[in-house]
């Protein structure tokens, strides 16, 4: 699937989801979702439609994601390598 964007609307989504992600990462009850998130596929997308603008930087560890586990299975993957740490 290929969608165009403007540059306008791609500055849009930038703004909102950095907007997005600072006001769930307050929240203690969010803050573990919102990580998940980022990990599993937002933070890849944002690194894609950053490419070539300030602050693409933020996003350049995020790889693309094909599939992705539910929260719960992150969230036990997550513990689990943890423990091991």
């Amino acid at each position: 699937m290929t969608i165009s964007l403007t540059d306008i609307e791609i500055q849009r989504i930038i703004s909102a989801c950095g907007q997005y992600i600072e006001l769930m990462e307050q929240d203690e009850d969010t803050y573990e979702y919102t990580l998940y998130e980022i990990e599993t596929g937002l933070g890849s997308a944002l690194r894609k439609i950053c490419k070539g603008k300030n602050g693409q930087y933020v996003y350049a560890k995020y790889k693309t994601v094909r599939q992705y586990p539910t929260f719960e299975e992150w969230r036990a993957a997550r513990a689990e390598s943890e423990d091991e740490e």
